[in-house]
Parts: structure tokens; sequence; C-alpha cells
């Protein structure tokens, strides 16, 4: 809490990973230290928000800078974008996860079931996932950091798949 006087400053922190927002989460080393850099080391108080509620906000409180940033990815896209077409680009931006595509490709039903298990009832983040995986040497060809988060959405992605789930939705996320 900040002296009295003080008014408190916040920081919003975008993810579209459900356990860094809710209760309960499983935070990796590498989550805690992220979110104490973005709380300026307690000076401001974070709020984890997703793409959408990003969007919604800047839209909302800050219309100018919402309307350069549509401009500017119309201008990348090449066309007109709706809301919805921004959301999705932000996701996009957050699933460049190619390079780990061939590495968990080969991943077998047991490692999926382990994976299954830390994401859902272990309540581990995406970082978190990534850095058990490697810890059970299933870095058979590496990847940086341990807890790299890419590499925890695509383990989970491919956990999923082999149980016909979407990591991106209950119970995953």
């Amino acid at each position: 809490m900040l002296p009295e006087g003080n008014v408190e400053k916040e920081t919003a922190f975008v993810t579209e990973d459900k356990w860094m927002k809710e209760q309960g989460g499983r935070l990796d080393a590498t989550d805690q230290a992220i979110l104490k850099e973005a709380s300026q080391n307690g000076q401001s108080r974070v709020r984890v928000i997703n793409m959408r509620e990003m969007m919604e906000s800047m839209k909302n409180t800050e219309p100018e800078k919402f309307h350069s940033f549509h401009a500017n990815m119309e201008k990348q896209a090449g066309k007109r974008l709706t809301f919805e077409d921004l959301v999705e680009l932000g996701r996009k931006a957050d699933e460049r996860m190619s390079e780990f595509t061939d590495i968990v490709a080969c991943m077998t039903l047991g490692q999926a079931a382990q994976l299954r298990h830390w994401r859902i009832d272990g309540h581990m983040t995406w970082r978190r996932v990534a850095r058990a995986a490697y810890l059970e040497g299933w870095s058979g060809r590496g990847w940086k950091p341990p807890s790299n988060q890419l590499m925890g959405m695509a383990l989970c992605e491919r956990a999923a798949e082999l149980f016909a789930e979407n990591y991106r939705e209950p119970p995953w996320n």
C-alpha cells in the first residue's frame, strides 16, 4: 500500500494465459519477475488483462491512441479492420510458435496427460509448464529459456490436440 496522499498507479499486463489472471494460478519464477518489473518494484498495482480487455480499455479511455493504433494496424494489413480483427491480430502475434512445432510433434499420450494435469489440476502458467517439462528432460532439442512462454503454449496446444481439446478454451484456459 502506498502512503496516504499518493495516488496509486496502475499498470496493465496483457496476456491470454488464464492462470496469470485467475487466483490460484501457479506462476513460474519468470512470471513473478515480470509482474514485479511491471509493478516497478511494488510502486504500481498490476492489473492482468487479456487482449480484448486491453483493446476495449484503450478504445474507451484513450480513443486517440486507439484510433492511431487501429490506423497503423490497417496500414500493415492493407485492409479495413474490425475490432475483432484487431483482437485476432494481437492473438496471432502472441502465437509465433512455429519453431516449437517440431519439438512437440512427437509428444506421447503419457506426456500429454502429464501436461494436462499440470495445467488444469495444477493451475500452472504456460511458463511454469515449459519449465516443468524442461526439468523432466523433455527438452531433447532444447529451448531457451526453460520457462519460455511460447514453448509452454506449444506444449499445451499439442497436449490438448491429443485429447481433441483446445488449449485456449476450458478446461485448459
